[in-house]
């Protein structure tokens, strides 16, 4: 093989990686209701407002005129605060997530997500994780999918 065939074969593998990635973005960007399992459940023990507003749905947001998330927030903050430290002391990185459908239609699925929970400052000292396994019914809401119902124990005190 010559200069120009390794040059045709370095270029064509360029071009190959170019495609590939960006197909692998278009994929990424899919909403699924596994996608919004997977997104709400990291944004809900980083207590990432923002996160949890974007998949939730509004009759999990709101109950009796209670923002569950603001409330979601404030508890994690109360409970840092007792401990002596701030909201970051409380946030937990999710590992090794796996997502299986049990049931799907056009406008309802309910997800069975398992993963491990670290708190990523605590676990590098004391090794701590544990084990999530929760099944979240997941809605098409304004042509998204959304969690509904009481995830991860949201509503409770």
């Amino acid at each position: 093989m010559g200069e120009s065939g390794k040059g045709i074969a370095i270029t064509l593998a360029l071009l190959l990686g170019i495609f590939l990635q960006i197909l692998f973005v278009f994929v990424d960007e899919q909403n699924t209701p596994n996608k919004a399992a997977v997104e709400f459940a990291e944004a809900y023990f980083c207590f990432d407002g923002k996160g949890m507003t974007q998949w939730i749905g509004e009759e999990a947001r709101v109950v009796d005129d209670v923002d569950m998330i603001g409330q979601h927030l404030h508890r994690g903050q109360e409970k840092a605060r007792t401990l002596g430290y701030s909201l970051y002391y409380m946030k937990e990185k999710l590992y090794h997530v796996k997502t299986k459908t049990l049931s799907k239609d056009a406008e309802k699925a309910k997800i069975r997500l398992t993963a491990e929970r670290k708190p990523p400052l605590q676990s590098f000292f004391t090794g701590r994780s544990d084990e999530v396994d929760e099944t979240l019914t997941v809605k098409k809401e304004g042509g998204k999918w959304k969690v509904c119902g009481s995830p991860f124990s949201l509503h409770e005190g």
